[in-house]
């Protein structure tokens, strides 16, 4: 009787045991829960007030520049800034300076240098303290912040155009305590805000705040480390915060500035402590009720409970036969039966969900996944060789679009049996919704390539029903273990790679080349580096001359960029210039290229050498509606004339979209640049078709002019287009220039300009300086 009742208390004990354990774990979820919930809320609303402050201070950018623009406008300003009167000038900027808010206004010329004060008499004839935001404020609206003499300042850079740029307003609106506090009544910027400026690194200094009561201010005075750009927690003065810090742009030379969010978590979790008392007091009275139920019930359920979880263990285990049945009435033997009829079914789901996780639900053939494994235990179990073949049928998703999926599914089916019957031996599987995949273990190049014809054989037939004919059109990829790759999953992308590659060739089927994988890794690593490249000044500018046929001088030069790798040398600009197109970098390096071409000609332009440069634009370029404006605020910063830069356009970029480029085009060429189409006559457009561009050259193809000597049928391609070219009005320029023979034929049927190595090789801007000089020293001579 003792033991029994020892064993009771011990199940009892368990049982309270468990509860407390349940109560406190629960407990702790709870209040994790809600602290990972007040966090998630904090960084929400730190975001939110991140993104309102931001807005903000884009819309006084945005009214300051609204306000300057209308300033600019003013005819007493601009005469007065045509006449030199300072004194108009200053009363001007005072009175709108006013208007706006501001602190300080500025008169900068366009060489940097500053005419008129409204805080420092003396400034007059100075260089502008912040001279990279002069030539950003010609193409995109300049707003940065600023620490200057120990203040932070929103400064506002707009440029004035009579109608060319005469001038620029700088506008400088100081930041402190009181415009925070007069944001934070305008919208929901929180309490717990500060402004930073980084004096010395990892030293920040708040310059203005929210509430200076705070512990937030308090602890924000004088802050070293770094603040987390994403929000984060930080102990400050005692408490915990999340703080969010959101760096502003700042000229070159200035102290970094970031605006600092605060969040207190102590504050948040306050209203939750009175919570706190009163579950502890449930689970008290829990805890004695659970006392009192555990030791009446402990008396019956021990023993039927061990055998429950005995039977539980089996199933566990993997072990699904029906246990015999307990002889009992009561709710134990209940769950006894029923445990018993889940066995039964739980052993039926199992192989029905096995079976499924392996097999395409449509062709009944093993899935991706199962004939990865199967390739994989191949390899493991000492395989030699083996061949992985993905057959695509191309037309799947059109097949799909047209005629639903009921009959791609009988299509698919009707396809995996014709490749298992010509490929006895091998694995088939479904890969994807449109992908079979044959493993051939132990079959090298030419039996797999044999596989593949009778593959390709077998699917030529059309799949037929009553009034439907389809062609499946098969393309097929090859990958070899373990020549190309030595893991299933590999091998299999290999394959699909190649698939892609094969499905764009005459013959239909196609190996795995690394050299055409998009997908590998130093191509991947090449993307980042050539982002790296435009921010370190790694890339340069070549230019190939250009030779005039009626005079023999160079008058030209065209703008190649060519890219020096620090590790990996001289990097070919086939491959990182349609990298660029495939990661949107394309337009960042025209625009550099755009830059340092007008540059380089304004240069020549100074020296005497009038030389037109041209410069290539891709299809995403055209697509840009701000181009036009960036090219024209670059040439007349550099003072060049535009007929002296020539941009040279391919048909297809054209094409492509023909309208947006259309109208990129027409703006350009009214404002007298040279539009030249490059690579002529290989792409898919006419003469007719162009015409109604405001094209002013066209450059034919090399494929043309290099084989010109011994093709009697290019020289009249070439002798026709030189003659309807000039006949439209287009001047003609012939590529690919390589021996005497081919310029003089040239120049007899009045080509306009030759281009190629025997003219010259693109070189360095001071190596044409240096061609150019003597060539006109010759001319003298």
């Amino acid at each position: 009787m003792r033991t029994v009742i020892g064993f009771r208390l011990r199940l009892a004990l368990f049982f309270v045991g468990m509860l407390v354990a349940v109560q406190l774990i629960t407990g702790a979820i709870v209040y994790g829960v809600t602290r990972h919930a007040l966090v998630v809320d904090g960084e929400r609303q730190l975001a939110a007030s991140a993104k309102a402050f931001t807005a903000q201070m884009d819309d006084v950018s945005a009214r300051i520049a609204g306000n300057v623009g209308v300033m600019a406008l003013d005819f007493a300003l601009r005469q007065a800034i045509a006449e030199g009167d300072r004194g108009t000038v200053l009363s001007v900027l005072h009175n709108h300076g006013r208007r706006v808010g501001a602190s300080r206004m500025q008169l900068i010329n366009l060489d940097g240098t500053i005419v008129a004060d409204t805080a420092d008499a003396h400034a007059d004839g100075k260089s502008f303290a912040f001279p990279e935001l002069i030539q950003r404020a010609f193409y995109q609206q300049t707003a940065v912040m600023a620490a200057v003499q120990g203040h932070v300042y929103w400064i506002v850079v707009v440029p004035i155009y009579a109608p060319q740029p005469v001038g620029l307003i700088v506008v400088y609106v100081q930041v402190d305590d009181e415009l925070l506090a007069h944001m934070q009544e305008l919208s929901n910027l929180r309490r717990d805000v500060a402004l930073e400026v980084q004096w010395a690194p990892s030293q920040w200094q708040a310059v203005a705040q929210g509430d200076r009561s705070t512990p937030f201010a308090r602890g924000l005075e004088h802050a070293t480390g770094e603040f987390p750009t994403e929000p984060g927690l930080r102990r400050i003065a005692q408490s915990d915060y999340i703080v969010l810090a959101q760096p502003l742009q700042h000229p070159y030379h200035s102290p970094a500035v970031a605006v600092v969010f605060g969040y207190s978590l102590d504050d948040a979790l306050r209203p939750y402590h009175h919570l706190a008392v009163a579950w502890l007091a449930l689970l008290a009275l829990g805890l004695a009720a659970g006392l009192l139920g555990v030791w009446l019930i402990a008396r019956n359920v021990s023993r039927p409970v061990e055998w429950l979880a005995t039977v539980a263990k089996r199933i566990e285990d993997g072990d699904y036969r029906v246990p015999p049945r307990l002889p009992r009435r009561d709710e134990i033997g209940a769950l006894a039966n029923a445990i018993s009829t889940m066995a039964a079914a739980v052993q039926q789901r199992e192989e029905r969900i096995s079976h499924q996780a392996t097999h395409d639900a449509v062709t009944g053939l093993s899935n991706r996944v199962a004939i990865e494994a199967e390739i994989t235990r191949d390899m493991e179990t000492g395989v030699l060789r083996g061949s992985l073949l993905m057959i695509g049928l191309t037309r799947v998703p059109d097949i799909i679009k047209t005629m639903g999926h009921g009959l791609c599914d009988r299509l698919m089916r009707d396809a995996g049996e014709r490749i298992q019957r010509v490929v006895d031996g091998a694995q088939v599987a479904r890969a994807t919704d449109s992908n079979f995949v044959a493993w051939l273990a132990g079959v090298g190049r030419d039996d797999a390539v044999q596989a593949a014809m009778r593959i390709l054989d077998a699917l030529a037939m059309p799949y037929t029903e009553p009034d439907i004919s389809i062609d499946m059109v098969p393309a097929i990829g090859i990958a070899i273990y373990p020549e190309h790759a030595a893991e299933a999953v590999a091998l299999l992308r290999y394959a699909e790679t190649a698939q892609f590659a094969a499905a764009g060739s005459s013959r239909a089927w196609a190996f795995y080349q690394a050299a055409i994988d998009p997908h590998r890794p130093e191509r991947l690593s090449l993307m980042g580096e050539l982002r790296e490249a435009l921010l370190r000044g790694q890339l340069e500018l070549h230019y190939q001359p250009k030779l005039a046929l009626a005079t023999h001088r160079l008058d030209g030069a065209e703008a190649l960029v060519r890219w020096q790798h620090p590790l990996r040398g001289a990097i070919p600009p086939d491959v990182f210039i349609g990298m660029a197109e495939d990661t949107g970098n394309i337009q960042r390096l025209t625009r550099w290229a755009l830059e340092a071409a007008i540059t380089q000609a304004s240069q020549w332009q100074a020296q005497g050498m009038p030389l037109r440069v041209a410069v290539n634009l891709s299809a995403r370029d055209l697509g840009d509606a701000d181009l036009p404006r960036y090219i024209l605020g670059l040439v007349a910063m550099h003072r060049l004339p535009p007929q002296q830069l020539t941009l040279e356009i391919t048909e297809r970029a054209v094409i492509g979209e023909f309208e947006s480029a259309s109208r990129v085009l027409e703006q350009l060429a009214a404002h007298g640049f040279h539009i030249a189409i490059d690579d002529f006559g290989v792409g898919q457009s006419s003469l007719s078709y162009l015409h109604s561009l405001p094209v002013d050259e066209l450059k034919i193809d090399q494929s043309f002019i290099k084989p010109l000597i011994d093709d009697p049928n290019d020289r009249i391609i070439v002798r026709s287009i030189v003659q309807l070219s000039h006949e439209l009005g287009y001047q003609v320029t012939a590529e690919g220039v390589e021996d005497e023979a081919t310029l003089d034929y040239l120049a007899s049927i009045g080509c306009d300009h030759a281009q190629g190595y025997f003219v010259a090789k693109p070189m360095h801007a001071e190596a044409l300086t240096r061609l150019i000089t003597a060539q006109g020293h010759n001319s003298h001579a």
